[in-house]
């Protein structure tokens, strides 16, 4: 890993909200069916959050994504899920599966580097850092991988084959390792093979396992096939290292934030159906306190536009009111009627920033002495505060010099750390007894346990912030805890919260044994279910295996944050990767609410198809620009042609059939050469503009010729009179999307990329005119045809990009135009 850099960052689950903002994201958790941080529905220690089917209807969860910039350290992938056999009702015996499946990823966190008067980090100056790790438990097995093979694949697993990806056509099979040397054969689209050493771009055929080659190719007597094919054309079908077991790398497997860790597993409880569970939990073997102690000193050496996060204090500030007459030429006013605000909030400006356009307000004012005008920036904010009788209240806060504050995250602002060393019978009883559990026998035998889990730093904390216990019965119960997690405010404090605990993946017999008493039945019998689950929770853990390597302590003990503020806090503003003003000047003509569809949609997706940078950006906003304009309107392709223009562009068809060009194409003549025809002559055309027509085109005629094909995997098929699948699938979108196997690898893409987004291109085309699915298959096709890859900050790569996108497009200047227009403005944000 990079020293000296700031790490980027990535939700593990992308919300479904395209609305959301880092606090709604972390209110979401108490969606969960349990898992709470850092204590779950059981009342035990639990250092991560649940990802289940209470938080699938508003997290994306079909795959699970690293957080973070990191290296793969560890991973184990189920053959297939084990299974614990609870006794119910003898003899019944309930079979429930759970996934053992993780991956650990190792991450160093470092505030950013003070810059230079020259503008470059001052390398003299070293910032301190933290290695953290990042866990993703209960993952799918690899039997479920093996019956859905085309379910994306961690890239850091084993290549052990590989598909032929070929844009059309197949791959050439050369007979050395260049695109010049002889060619052999010819692999056919979709071929599955095996390969040996890489040699430049290219690597050694070994064998074709499915699939064809156009010539036969005769291996060498050894089981080696002769010649070479590109590497850049083939996708790894990858498998994990001995699966159901513990693959400990000696040296990480780099991995970015947003890449595939893999799929949510199959979880069962003794008490409840098999579902979808991932748990994800950060964690530090080292010094936290320490660090968070030099963080916060660095901070002083950060300027002040690096201060992301703003804190609003109870009591301090007033939330006005909205009204409808409020606007930018009518600001809210300090005066106006509103409600003060009753908690302390700190509020990321990746959520300001996201607000939409009518929802950020700025007001400015002469200052005597000064040339340069105050501005008081104003934000309406529905759903984060609530007044001193904890009633939710919306409306516009006003950003005030002493009133409110600005933090970098890197201060670590209202961040707790304690030592937890309760027990878990100390947790179990205290938890048993809070639910009405425990006889009077019990709550007597008990009672010390009770007692120090009631003063133990958790529940102290809770109580003192007055959060979680909400009838005031001095006991704290997980529901209270979730109800707590679903107010921003509430869940911000306990996210804050750091807490220094044995990992529940560290096996410790004795401490489990330690519950057997409390959980025996009536005869003080062993209980089967929790004799059954012992086993499992031991088969869950792996850390001991661990201990010593890539950093993680030998006796179990770490310091576990909250993932989720993590992501809410360090998340720089950058990831919004356009703003809205940007938007507008990139495209004035569209409507306000089409362009901020847009705009969102592209700061919560464009990462995933790493069209993230400046020069990418400007590059894929060229190309929409020149397709559909400054309106932002997705349209269909137009095919107002001559005659000569069919036999020219689309010889493919009418090459073979120009008797039908000369019936569908248009054929006119200048308004000049009109108005010398007789008037009888004249009746025949039709004047458009300033040009007569004697035949207007027929467009839809033309779409069912030139884009007709009925042969699968292909994109052309010359059928005299064309099929109506030529019309359904002509030009349409923001990249004007063509061909029916084109529409297919557009699909499966985003498909594979964003599955809830309800892609359905291929059945019903005309989805890729709406705004939504014009932006998304946009991004599907610039992906498709590796269009990051010949992005750059010239407008040689533009033309390069062109050529893909509309070959004989005449509009080469102007894709030029726009992409130096919008690089402009965004190279210099």
């Amino acid at each position: 890993m990079a020293e000296n850099k700031p790490i980027n960052w990535a939700y593990p689950f992308p919300s479904k909200e395209t609305s959301s903002n880092p606090l709604q994201l972390l209110t979401h958790m108490a969606k969960a069916k349990g898992g709470y941080y850092p204590t779950g529905e059981n009342g035990l220690w639990h250092g991560g959050v649940h990802f289940d089917e209470g938080t699938a209807a508003v997290f994306d969860q079909s795959s699970v994504r690293c957080i973070a910039d990191g290296e793969v350290i560890a991973y184990r992938i189920d053959e297939r899920y084990p299974v614990s056999e609870f006794i119910h009702e003898i003899p019944r015996i309930k079979r429930a599966p759970f996934s053992t499946g993780f991956v650990l990823v190792k991450h160093t966190l470092q505030p950013p580097q003070p810059k230079t008067a020259e503008g470059g980090a001052n390398e003299e100056q070293t910032p301190p850092s933290l290695t953290f790790y990042s866990l993703y438990m209960h993952l799918q097995d690899w039997e479920s991988y093996q019956a859905k093979l085309d379910l994306p694949r961690p890239a850091f697993w084993e290549a052990k084959s590989y598909i032929v990806n070929t844009q059309s056509g197949g791959l050439g099979v050369r007979a050395n390792p260049n695109a010049n040397s002889t060619r052999l054969s010819e692999l056919s689209k979709g071929a599955e093979i095996t390969v040996s050493a890489a040699e430049g771009g290219f690597v050694k055929l070994v064998s074709i396992i499915n699939g064809a080659a156009s010539s036969a190719l005769t291996d060498d007597g050894e089981g080696n096939l002769p010649g070479y094919v590109s590497s850049k054309f083939l996708t790894p079908r990858s498998e994990p290292k001995d699966p159901g077991t513990l693959v400990i790398l000696g040296e990480g497997i780099s991995i970015k934030a947003g890449e595939l860790i893999g799929h949510p597993g199959t979880y069962q409880n003794h008490n409840d159906s098999a579902h979808p569970l991932v748990h994800l939990e950060v964690f530090s073997s080292e010094d936290v306190p320490g660090f968070i102690a030099q963080s916060r000193a660095w901070t002083n050496r950060l300027p002040d536009d690096q201060k992301t996060l703003l804190k609003v204090y109870k009591g301090a500030s007033k939330l006005i009111s909205h009204r409808e007459d409020i606007n930018a030429e009518n600001p809210p006013k300090l005066s106006d009627a509103g409600s003060q605000i009753g908690v302390d909030l700190i509020i990321p400006q990746a959520l300001l920033d996201g607000l939409p356009a009518a929802n950020k307000i700025q007001v400015k004012a002469s200052v005597d002495g000064s040339a340069t005008p105050s501005t008081t920036h104003w934000w309406r904010l529905d759903g984060l505060f609530a007044d001193e009788n904890g009633n939710p209240i919306d409306g516009w806060l006003a950003e005030q010099e002493l009133i409110t504050t600005r933090h970098s995250p890197w201060e670590w602002q209202d961040f707790q750390w304690v030592e937890d060393i309760g027990t878990p019978l100390e947790k179990l009883a205290y938890a048993f007894n809070a639910r009405g559990m425990l006889s009077t026998d019990e709550q007597h035998n008990y009672r010390t346990q009770i007692s120090k889990a009631d003063g133990g730093p958790i529940v102290a904390l809770a109580r003192l912030y007055d959060i979680v216990d909400s009838d005031k019965d001095g006991v704290l119960t997980s529901k209270e805890i979730q109800t707590a997690l679903e107010k921003p405010w509430h869940a911000q404090v306990l996210g804050q919260l750091i807490v220094k605990y044995e990992s529940e993946w560290y096996w410790n017999k004795a401490k489990w044994d330690e519950l057997d008493p409390l959980l025996a039945d009536e005869n003080g019998q062993k209980n089967p279910v929790w004799e059954v689950e012992k086993q499992r929770i031991e088969t869950l853990s792996w850390w001991k295996e661990l201990a010593g390597k890539h950093g993680i302590s030998g006796d179990g003990k770490v310091w576990n944050f909250q993932p989720i503020i993590l992501l809410s806090v360090l998340v720089a503003p950058g990831a919004e990767l356009i703003s809205s003003e940007n938007m507008k000047k990139i495209f004035p003509s569209s409507q306000d609410t089409v362009r901020e569809e847009v705009r969102t949609l592209f700061n919560k997706y464009a990462t995933l198809f790493e069209v993230n940078t400046p020069e990418r950006i400007s590059q894929f906003f060229a190309q929409v620009k020149a397709e559909v304009g400054d309106a932002l309107v997705g349209k269909e392709e137009s095919l107002w042609y001559s005659t000569e223009a069919l036999k020219g562009k689309f010889a493919r068809y009418f090459s073979h059939y120009p008797q039908e060009a000369e019936e569908l194409g248009y054929k006119r003549i200048s308004l000049a050469q009109y108005n010398t025809l007789p008037a009888n002559v004249k009746s025949g055309y039709r004047v458009i503009r300033d040009k007569a027509y004697s035949q207007l085109p027929q467009e839809d005629e033309i779409a069912k010729r030139i884009y007709c094909c009925s042969v699968p995997g292909q994109n052309f098929h010359l059928n005299p009179g064309g099929c109506s699948e030529g019309l359904a699938y002509k030009g349409k979108g923001f990249i004007q999307l063509t061909w029916k196997e084109n529409y297919k690898e557009v699909e499966r893409l985003l498909k594979a990329k964003i599955p809830n987004e309800n892609i359905n291109i291929v059945a019903n085309p005309d989805q890729v005119l709406e705004t939504k699915y014009g932006l998304l298959s946009a991004l599907g096709f610039w992906e498709w045809k590796r269009l990051n890859a010949k992005s750059g900050n010239s407008t040689t790569h533009t033309n390069e990009i062109t050529k893909i996108v509309n070959l004989h497009t005449d509009s080469y200047e102007k894709r030029r135009e726009n992409f130096e227009f919008i690089y402009g403005i965004l190279k210099s944000d």
